[in-house]
């Protein structure tokens, strides 16, 4: 072995500890959390590893993804490279079987152009451009640098070792060849000098990187494979934690302290790349309120690192036996770390997750710390508290007396569960449909398709209360699961099997969120129940936009011009995007257009988290930004299949789009006036 590869081994090894070291350590603050398993159904994880990780799906949702998909594959290909770098300075002739073939030394030249040109498009949006989301932080100057150099170096020490002469197999690193050429007239010592340079630079330039990565935010280049492969399998609106009320032994509900989350939650905090596309689609960060999803992880992952020594010092302690209690002096999250506003701002819209390339949940680690508001410390928006305290006398948000309830339908004969026929569905109304004014004008337009159709249903009447949702996510988990069993004690007593709701955020609950307490049914949103009932010709649309009927009279008008806006949970949460649009497009004459921001990168109206209950005071309020993307299309009517969205749209176009003539309607409104010939009913509140 030469001096070189001596001395080189000295430095790799110092280099490798330090490395571990770091790595280690940031590992045992991740151990600090809660335990939780997510080592099941092991095919899919590992499959969806691949498909994520090597595949860097969710990347391509922006055109700079494909910038990092190079970069990536480029960094595999080259490290093949720098492997026989590195051998050659510990053996000298030593040759790994790629490195004399000419298509891997043509596709390591490609890739590593394509990885300088992505680094300094990257560099011109960081440093130039200056993106909102992507801060111009010396960290990232670095890490950026490191590459640039590597790659760099790693072309001028080729084409000094392929001098003079290349062979062919070298000749398909063409930017080498090209370096070699024009060294030609250096002399051969020389040229070995310069070799020999350029080598300890390209190593060092390697080593420096990898004791980095481990105490830079580029922790997420070892973070992000464990993360993508420990996501959650859950469906995306099961995945709040249930908590188990009745355990004594619990001394908080919520999470306050940064020990208090799981460690997948942690993790998440070092798989963070910072690349702020939650940010840019969160609609509270959007409309100038306090949170931003990517500060929210940048915070916690700063705390876990000051707090991690004596957090991690305190569990080995305790582990062992030597007495010493967890550390109770580690600061509270809420107000040492994170606002009550960031907190409260959240609409749970789910935006963040979908757009989030490394699978972080952000929305859990919100709705843990609203719990400890709410059932630890008995503190949350005045709105908030009189809607929790609404809903326990009177089984809805808006505190309208439960007898009530079912007053919307007396005049239409409908079926009530337990005092007749049960029918195919159980017409889950929802508390908007039930006693909101406008939102009624929903339910029976549901209920005139759900006849003309010939389908059999009923309701609960005076027997449904709310689902429970806006609780849950406000942080009260015990009212919430107080209306889940009672719920689903009534729903199982009538032998319910099949429900149909308008109502997405019910969707939700039922249909996920349920099943926890013993309540297992399929859930259907009524846009999938109507594009079904379309498609097997039960529902014939009889009225268009323009023309006559086939009797000769004038067709009703109906809208011409719909712009569709996605709710958050039933685009995002169930992932459904179709149904709605396949039941307006059927719809003659009617054209469904589409804002900028739609279907996974739909923009919340701002109702959901229980912000519904709550006031807007910071920045501009949410909906009237949605509103106003809707607008640009130029529509007649804003087309929407939420009783939440019904509601924030057409409070929204009252603010924005005073005196012109767009109204706000729901799909159902818009199919029944199809089908029965009549305007489709439409007020305000």
């Amino acid at each position: 072995m030469t001096t070189t590869g001596i001395v080189f081994i000295v430095v790799l090894v110092v280099a490798l500890a330090a490395f571990a070291y770091f790595l280690g350590q940031r590992v045992q603050y991740v151990l600090v959390g809660r335990p939780e398993y997510r080592f099941d159904h092991l095919p899919r994880r590992f499959g969806g590893f691949l498909y994520f990780v090597f595949g860097q799906r969710k990347l391509f949702k922006e055109w700079v993804g494909t910038i990092h998909f190079f970069i990536f594959w480029g960094f595999i290909v080259i490290a093949f490279g720098t492997l026989q770098i590195i051998a050659e300075g510990i053996r000298v002739g030593f040759k790994f079987p790629w490195a004399e073939n000419f298509g891997f030394l043509l596709a390591k030249d490609v890739l590593s152009l394509l990885v300088v040109l992505g680094i300094l498009v990257l560099v011109y949006l960081r440093y130039v451009v200056r993106k909102t989301r992507l801060e111009p932080s010396a960290e990232a100057g670095i890490i950026l640098g490191l590459i640039f150099f590597l790659i760099i170096s790693e072309f001028l020490y080729s084409g000094f070792t392929y001098a003079p002469e290349p062979t062919s197999a070298q000749r398909g690193a063409f930017l080498a060849t090209a370096i070699s050429t024009g060294v030609e007239g250096i002399s051969a010592g020389g040229r070995e000098v310069a070799r020999n340079i350029l080598w300890w630079i390209h190593v060092l330039l390697l080593l420096a990187f990898l004791v980095y990565i481990p105490v830079s935010k580029h922790l997420h280049l070892i973070m992000c494979p464990v993360n993508e492969f420990l996501r959650s399998l859950k469906p995306r609106g099961g995945q709040i934690e249930t908590l188990y009320l009745e355990n004594e032994e619990v001394e908080e509900f919520g999470v306050s302290k940064i020990q208090g989350f799981t460690s997948k939650q942690l993790l998440d905090l070092y798989a963070c790349a910072e690349c702020g596309r939650c940010q840019d689609h969160c609609p509270a960060s959007q409309s100038g309120k306090a949170l931003s999803p990517k500060t929210l992880m940048t915070k916690l992952r700063a705390h876990l690192d000051e707090r991690g020594p004596a957090l991690r010092a305190a569990a080995k302690a305790l582990k062992t036996g030597a007495g010493v209690q967890e550390d109770d002096d580690t600061p509270s999250l809420i107000g040492d770390v994170m606002s009550e506003d960031e907190i409260w701002a959240c609409t749970t819209c789910y935006s963040c997750q979908e757009q989030c390339p490394v699978q972080n949940e952000h929305v859990n680690k919100i709705i843990a710390m609203r719990r400890h508001l709410v059932m630890d410390l008995g503190e949350f928006p005045q709105e908030a508290m009189l809607a929790a305290r609404n809903v326990e006398k009177n089984g809805n948000p808006w505190g309208v007396g439960q007898q009530t309830r079912a007053d919307w339908a007396k005049d239409l004969e409908v079926a009530v569960a337990g005092q007749g026929e049960l029918g195919e569905y159980l017409f889950w109304v929802g508390c908007a449909g039930s006693v909101d004014d406008r939102s009624i004008k929903v339910s029976r337009a549901i209920v005139q398709v759900l006849r003309h159709a010939g389908v059999t249903f009923s309701i609960l009447g005076t027997a449904e209360k709310c689902c429970g949702d806006p609780m849950r996510r406000i942080g009260n988990e015990y009212l919430f699961q107080m209306l889940a069993r009672e719920n689903v004690e009534n729903l199982n007593g009538l032998g319910v099997t099949k429900i149909v709701t308008n109502c997405p955020h019910c969707l939700n609950t039922l249909k996920h969120e349920y099943p926890a307490f013993g309540g297992n049914y399929q859930v259907i949103h009524y846009t999938e129940l109507f594009a079904q009932l379309l498609t097997e010709g039960r529902l014939k649309p009889a009225v268009g936009t323009t023309g006559h009927r086939a009797d000769g009279a004038v067709k009703t008008t109906l809208p011409q011009r719909v712009a569709y806006h996605d709710s958050c949970y039933l685009g995002r949460y169930q992932g459904q995007y179709e149904a709605p649009r396949k039941v307006l497009k059927a719809l003659p004459g009617l054209e469904v257009l589409e804002a900028k921001r739609n279907r996974s990168k739909s923009f919340c109206c701002g109702a959901g988290g229980g912000r519904m209950w709550m006031e807007e005071e910071a920045g501009h309020r949410v909906n009237e930004a949605r509103v106003g993307q809707l607008l640009e299309t130029s529509p007649q009517v804003i087309g929407v299949n939420c009783p939440y969205c019904l509601i924030m749209m057409e409070d929204g176009v009252k603010s924005v789009a005073t005196g012109t003539e767009v109204k706000v309607l729901d799909v159902a409104e818009i199919l029944a006036a199809s089908l029965t010939g009549q305007e489709a009913a439409t007020g305000g509140h």
